[in-house]
């Protein structure tokens, strides 16, 4: 029996940005940093290129998501234009140091997470 593993829709990439977050609380490395800012930088595309675009509930996500800070971080790392280093505390916590920011990766991803949440959750 096959197992198929599909991406046809912007809610097929916002599942997989679920377990990236999920894995990124579980194991905070740079290799799950990296996948997760990644996922939510292709995110935005295959919103804009999905029949979703035309919603004015859509447009007003794409413009709060492009226009957040840590967005620019997300494509800035994703794109090689600004590298990153992650810095772990025994805590379990982190700092994302990326040129002279430092973000706590806690903030980082809930504040990323949730504003796809309040869209994808409500539909």
């Amino acid at each position: 029996m096959s197992t198929f593993h599909e991406f046809r829709s912007p809610r097929n990439l916002y599942e997989k940005l679920t377990r990236d977050n999920i894995r990124l609380s579980e194991e905070l490395n740079g290799d799950n940093l990296f996948a997760f800012t990644s996922t939510i930088v292709h995110l935005q595309p295959w919103i804009k290129n999905s029949p979703l675009s035309s919603s004015e509930r859509v447009r007003r996500l794409l413009r709060k998501a492009s226009s957040h800070p840590y967005m620019k971080v997300c494509k800035d790392i994703s794109a090689a234009k600004r590298f990153f280093k992650l810095e772990l505390f025994e805590n379990g916590c982190g700092l994302l140091h990326v040129g002279d920011e430092q973000i706590d990766v806690n903030d980082f991803r809930r504040e990323l997470v949730e504003l796809y949440d309040n869209f994808f959750k409500q539909k």
